[in-house]
């Protein structure tokens, strides 16, 4: 565990977070939308924001933080006639000066009290060691029967570093023993999006967790949630740089670290539980009331190792929720994408704390990146991964990246990274891949009446067709409630309506009554003739 625990310490410093989101509310277009828009109003409902949350209990036995000096020797003493100066600091050394000669004598070293014994090992002027008896009774101080008077207990802030190298974390005994916990929660965001009306959804294998150590993230958490907190106490109390800061804290965890390995301390209570969003969060609303919970069926891994290099892997999880009738997209052959081709990708970019999760400020939505191919890669373990420029944010990973006819033939998955200098390259897990894993499951692509009246319903919205849009998007309704937009191009369409920006359908005229009765007499009396 120590060895977890180090590996998570280097992990703590400035986390950087990125986020694109760009939407627009529902508006009666002016004309039939291009391919993009038809697309991404008509799948938006079977785009999911997948939320893996790992909760767990840390656990450890109290302490007392203390000085590996004798703390009641730190200060500054100055001898009854005021000659000699001497001060001991918490790190272990100490330094002063002596006026009772001339010229003035200065000395520094470092000393060490065993029981009434003070040891010294001078430094300058000469290099000696030198034992004294010692007593000490709050502000007086005795060496061998020589008085000193504590003029100051105060350290300045910048020894606070090298002093933090002797504090030490001593486990608490007696009635002071007590065993202290902290809850954690962490996890991790992403896209996903539903390929069958039962439930199933697609995604990566990454947003699941798929190669996390649940102990090791609970522990990440906590450590970071510590030094947090450490750094805010240390700015508060020490006026020292914030590289100082930083290493103060550095230490102090360090030592924290090694105190709950040796005194048992413990990750217990770990579980991993998945939510999926459906729809748009507001702020304010407690996000999880209306998630699903879901299980994951089937995951690859995200990395993994080619004749002892790291490569990418087969990316992609199956979820599945307990739900039916639901709206689906409609895979594509990624074999047949060619350089050049368009691309744009939905998901719900964030910025990558669980805790937006449970206490959302901000609304949360699908949103549209747009490209093009760049090229088709071969990763080590000969996986053909799609390039692209088309944004991959943090939180639009597992997304669905589709072709100009709307299917959908890549899941977004990864960039090359700053590291490696390189800007705007993104790359898809192909849906062929992903092909393989739901062969595996017997899962099938499929859609369902609701797909095909929701699609109804669009088509007359982008015609301003509003009376039609409003009766079947009702349809829709009746046969899935909780549709999280069906309900915005009724109220866009009743405010049409009423602002007269659509015309009502054409009732029949008295001329096309007689036209109708006049070629019903026509047929009637040529069936006369016959007879």
């Amino acid at each position: 565990m120590k060895d977890k625990l180090i590996v998570i310490l280097v992990l703590v410093g400035t986390l950087i977070f990125f986020s694109n989101s760009v939407s627009a509310a529902v508006s009666l277009p002016d004309e039939v939308p291009n391919i993009t828009t038809q697309t991404a109003q008509k799948d938006k409902a079977a785009i999911v924001m997948i939320q893996s949350v790992v909760t767990g209990t840390v656990s450890w036995p109290s302490y007392t933080m203390a000085l590996a000096a004798d703390e009641s020797i730190v200060g500054t003493w100055q001898s009854t006639d005021g000659t000699d100066t001497v001060i001991f600091y918490a790190n272990g050394e100490f330094g002063g000066s002596y006026t009772g000669s001339t010229p003035t004598i200065s000395y520094s070293g470092t000393y060490v009290i065993q029981g009434s014994t003070l040891t010294i090992t001078y430094i300058t002027p000469v290099a000696n060691i030198a034992q004294f008896t010692v007593s000490i009774s709050e502000d007086m101080l005795t060496l061998n029967g020589y008085a000193y008077t504590k003029i100051s207990s105060a350290i300045a802030d910048d020894d606070i570093v090298a002093i933090a190298e002797n504090f030490i974390y001593s486990r608490n005994t007696g009635i002071d023993a007590t065993i202290e916990t902290a809850d954690i929660e962490t996890g991790a965001s992403g896209t996903g999006f539903i390929i069958s009306p039962d439930g199933y959804i697609l995604t990566n294998a990454h947003v699941v967790l798929a190669d996390e150590d649940p102990i090791e993230a609970i522990l990440n958490k906590f450590i970071y949630d510590l030094a947090e907190a450490m750094l805010i106490e240390v700015s508060q109390y020490y006026n020292i740089p914030q590289d100082e800061q930083q290493t103060l804290v550095e230490i102090l965890l360090i030592k924290f670290l090694d105190y709950f390995v040796e005194n048992g301390g413990d990750v217990t209570d770990v579980a991993t539980n998945y939510y999926v969003l459906s729809g748009m969060g507001t702020p304010g609303e407690d996000i999880t009331a209306k998630s699903w919970s879901a299980v994951v069926k089937k995951q690859g891994t995200a990395y993994t190792e080619v004749g002892g290099e790291s490569s990418w892997g087969k990316d992609i999880a199956i979820i599945k929720v307990d739900e039916t009738g639901l709206p689906t997209v409609t895979l594509g052959d990624s074999s047949k994408v060619q350089v050049g081709d368009t691309v744009f990708i939905i998901g719900y970019p964030t910025i990558g704390l669980v805790e937006e999760f449970f206490q959302p400020e901000s609304a949360l939505e699908p949103t549209v990146t747009q490209g093009v191919i760049s090229a088709k890669k071969t990763l080590k373990t000969g996986i053909e991964a799609i390039q692209t420029d088309a944004a991959i944010n943090h939180g639009n990973s597992g997304g669905p990246a589709y072709n100009d006819d709307g299917e959908v033939i890549g899941i977004a998955t990864f960039g090359a990274g700053p590291e490696t200098g390189i800007a705007n390259i993104m790359f898809l897990m192909p849906t062929n891949l992903a092909q393989e894993f739901m062969n595996e499951l017997n899962v099938e692509n499929e859609h369902s009446i609701l797909d095909t009246k929701y699609a109804q319903a669009l088509n007359a919205f982008w015609k301003r067709d509003c009376y039609t849009t409003i009766d079947i998007m009702n349809e829709v309704l009746v046969l899935y409630p909780d549709h999280p937009y069906a309900q915005e191009y009724i109220t866009e369409c009743n405010r049409a309506i009423v602002a007269g920006e659509v015309s009502e359908p054409k009732t029949p005229g008295f001329e096309l009554i007689l036209v109708v009765c006049a070629l019903a007499f026509l047929l009637f009396w040529k069936r006369k003739q016959v007879d």
